[in-house]
Formats: C-alpha cells, structure tokens, sequence
C-alpha cells in the first residue's frame, strides 16, 4: 500500500508514463507549481504590504503582480491540457485508421484461403488455376500488410530520433523510372497514365537511395489515388543549381485551402478524399517531408480544391 502511495506522489513518472510529456508540460505537475505560486505569491503580497508599506498603490500593484503570476501559470495549464487533449484524439484516430487498413487486406487473405478450401470439386486444371489467383491474392494484401507495418514503425521511429538515414550517391531519374513501372497495375486500374519528364544528363544525387523511393512512392501513390479516371500525371526532373529538383502534378480532387497547413500532419487526410473512398494510414506525406529533409532537400506543394495538386521536393547534387 505504501509503494502504491509513493507511486502516485511520483510526479515525473506519471508524467511520463501516463501523458507521455515532460515534467513542464505535465498537467499533473502544473497543477501543482500553480497552487504553489498562488501561495507564495500571496505570502509575499501580504508579507511586504504588511510590513514595508502601508501605502494602497504597493498593495494594488502587489495583488495584480499575483494575478499575473496566477494567469500565466493558468494559461500554461490549459495549453498542457490542450496537448494531452490531441494526443488522446490522435491516438483515437491512428486506432480508427488502422483497424480499417487492417481488416481490409486481412479479410481479402481470408477470401482466398476460404475459396481454396471450399471448391474441392474444381478438376486439377481449373483448381490449379484458381489457386495461382488465390495465392496472387494473398500475397498482393500481405505486402499491404507489411507496408502498413513498416509506414507505423517509421513513424515511431521519427518520434523516438532512431530512424537511419544513409546517404549514398544514385541516379534519381532511374528509381523514378522504376517506380513507375512497380505502379503500372494501380495506374491501369484507374485508367491513368504518368508522362515523365527529364532534363538531359541529369546529374547524381546524394541521398538515401531507399528511403527517397519510399518518399517518390507515397507522392506516386497519392496522385494515383486521388486523380480523376482516364487523367493523366505530370513528373518532371530537372537541375535547379546545386539541386536536382522533382516534381509531380496530378488533377484530381485537390487539397482544400484551409487544410494546407495540416498537410504533412501525421494520421492526415482531407475532408474531401472520403467522397472519393480512397484508403490511406494519412502518414505518407509525413515520412515523405522527414526523408526529404533528413536528406539535405525541401518539400513543398500547390493544391487547389478541384483541379488537381503539385509537389516537389529537392535533393543535394553530388558534389
């Protein structure tokens, strides 16, 4: 009994194990600071008012020195509220999203192992081809799976300063041509098509050649997801200086004007998208921002509701 009373008198520990914040920005922690300012601060006020000066201006100028004190505590305390308040709003939709993403490639894995095991009357030809569909099947929504695993442990591991970025010199244009062809089938499903544009004897960049493929995916995937049928997406390549500069264009749906600063949030995902029932963890953008950055390079973007948005983003020449 004693241990558990220690325990909850161990302030920084609450904060960090139940809020997940420092000591100053612990609401819990705050609280307290604010009742033990207000006292001392009126222990001070009575103190010298009391024995110092007897004039009415000292002791007004007194009460409102405490009332200052008392505000700016007070404002820190809810600002630490609010904190916890969208950290607890953003766990419940991390745990809203993920539940969906998963149970959508887990119940198509389920479909198939179920077909497989409930058509024993199919002859060995037929069987043998609608288990190479069943395991196609299986295996697109596994690498969905995995994909969503390592989106979350990347986001884990930006938050935490263990995600490992290694620099080494390659051929942007060559992983965008590549990329391109890994999205053929997403881009056939919709009926769209991607024009690649590049400079003549584009240079060598120097980054993270795996970690910026991610990055160039998740803005390809993005423009595929919220592009019209039968459009057509615009990625041009091209030096600007001491940078190779990337730039992808689609015409879709387009990111509203009030939710541009949100637009590299985590979890993040427009009001307008749902009309269009795309599915997405809302992190892509996210990574895509911290690799780009970590790699020495900017990210930036034009959006308009209706017509269709534009990033880019810039990577360090080798030198």
């Amino acid at each position: 009994m004693a241990i558990g009373i220690f325990s909850k008198l161990n302030i920084a520990r609450q904060c960090r194990e139940d809020f997940n914040v420092s000591v100053w920005r612990c609401p819990t922690f705050l609280f307290l600071l604010m009742g033990v300012v207000v006292v001392v601060a009126i222990l001070v006020s009575y103190y010298i008012a009391n024995n110092y000066s007897s004039d009415p201006l000292v002791s007004s100028l007194l009460a409102m020195a405490t009332a200052a004190v008392t505000f700016t505590v007070g404002h820190i305390m809810v600002q630490s509220f609010t904190t916890v308040v969208e950290a607890n709003k953003l766990k419940s939709r991390f745990l809203n999203i993920i539940s969906h993403e998963l149970l959508t490639p887990m119940t198509a894995v389920r479909w198939a192992i179920n077909t497989l095991e409930n058509n024993p009357e199919i002859d060995a030809a037929g069987k043998e081809n609608r288990a190479a569909d069943m395991l196609k099947i299986i295996k697109e929504n596994n690498d969905k799976l995995v994909s969503i695993v390592k989106d979350i442990l990347d986001v884990s591991r930006i938050e935490n300063g263990k995600i490992a970025i290694q620099p080494a010199t390659f051929d942007l244009l060559s992983g965008v041509q590549k990329i391109i062809i890994q999205k053929t089938s997403e881009l056939e499903q919709k009926q769209n098509s991607i024009e690649l544009k590049s400079d003549d004897n584009l240079p060598l960049v120097n980054a993270d050649p795996e970690r910026i493929k991610t990055a160039i995916g998740n803005l390809m995937d993005n423009a595929i997801k919220y592009s019209k049928p039968n459009s057509k997406i615009i990625i041009s390549l091209k030096r600007a200086g001491d940078h190779v500069i990337f730039e992808i264009q689609d015409f879709g749906v387009g990111i509203p004007k009030k939710e541009h600063k949100n637009i590299f949030s985590k979890f993040f995902r427009a009001d307008n998208v749902i009309f269009y029932q795309t599915r997405g963890l809302g992190v892509g953008l996210f990574l895509a921002k911290f690799i780009i950055e970590a790699s020495g390079g900017k990210i930036s973007f034009e959006s308009q509701e209706g017509s269709g948005s534009k990033f880019r983003f810039s990577l360090p020449v080798t030198k």
